[in-house]
């Protein structure tokens, strides 16, 4: 397998110190096993999978629990504590998905998570791209309105135009996603995706572009780099999303290790160990580092 992995990609991934949890492509929010099962669908071409690239099972389902070490949310760090859990699941219907994701802050006295993302999409596949359409709504009214005050986020300041320097307790949001794998799929090669992701809010103004590139290889057993490995790179553009500024926001790197024990029919379970580091083009924004770990279920 290592044979296999151009020197390139490992010099790729030393560079960036180990990567971003931030970008939203289609392995992101709330599984990360949907490239693997790409595939292994594919079966040595993107074309030839007659029920559509991306499966779209009658009926799939999941679940998982994890832990990270800081977060960033649209560049803003939000929160920076010890113990941050977070838990999501899912259920898909013919593309047709509901998701709902949370996070927790065992260093608080209140049991109210700081914050639950719902989220509704729906993905379908044409000509080798896949293409989701989604809502999300971010709850954030857990955080007790202590959310957005200086110490707890924004970097340097806190933007102006918050009422009492906060954060607004919810954002709803509207995504559409394109992601195009230039070449065949194949199963210990290394293989490439573009991903652009367009997000704009639907109670104020706000528009987010996130444009990503990612290389991964899915190996065909068992490595010290797990199953799976990725490297991405996302750069971001933002028209007065949370803030009074348009332009380039910043730049996030994400690589990521799955250890996946469905593939050898031990348990549906797989792990996922990831490395994120932002880098923000403001000086008001901060550069950071932080990882996760995470188990995840997979019916």
């Amino acid at each position: 397998m290592l044979r296999r992995i151009p020197a390139t990609i490992l010099l790729v991934a030393l560079s960036i110190g180990a990567g971003t949890l931030c970008a939203e492509d289609i392995d992101y929010f709330p599984r990360v096993r949907s490239i693997q099962d790409l595939i292994e669908r594919a079966s040595g071409s993107q074309y030839k999978d007659n029920t559509t690239l991306l499966g779209n099972e009658l009926f799939s389902a999941g679940a998982g629990v994890g832990y990270t070490s800081d977060y960033y949310w649209r560049g803003f760090r939000l929160f920076n504590d010890d113990l941050l859990f977070r838990g999501d699941a899912y259920i898909n219907v013919y593309g047709f998905e509901a998701s709902v994701w949370t996070m927790y802050n065992l260093n608080r006295s209140s049991l109210r998570p700081t914050e639950t993302d719902y989220r509704f999409r729906y993905q379908f596949e044409i000509e080798g791209t896949i293409v989701s359409l989604g809502y999300t709504w971010y709850d954030f009214s857990g955080s007790d309105g202590s959310l957005g005050k200086p110490n707890q986020g924004f970097g340097k300041k806190a933007p102006k135009e918050f009422p009492d320097n906060r954060f607004p307790n919810s954002i709803h949001e509207a995504q559409i996603s394109l992601s195009y794998f230039p070449s065949v799929l194949q199963a210990g090669g290394v293989n490439l995706l573009f991903t652009v992701n367009a997000f704009q809010r639907l109670d104020d103004e706000g528009t987010r572009v996130e444009s990503s590139v990612t290389v991964f290889v899915d190996s065909p057993q068992f490595t010290v780099f797990g199953d799976y490995f990725s490297v991405t790179t996302t750069s971001i553009y933002q028209h007065r999303y949370l803030t009074n500024r348009s332009g380039f926001q910043g730049q996030t790197s994400h690589a990521r290790l799955v250890y996946n024990l469905d593939k050898y029919r031990i348990a549906p379970v797989f792990f996922v160990i990831e490395g994120i580091y932002y880098a923000g083009f403001s000086k008001e924004l901060v550069d950071g580092f932080y990882f996760g770990v995470s188990i995840n279920l997979r019916f």
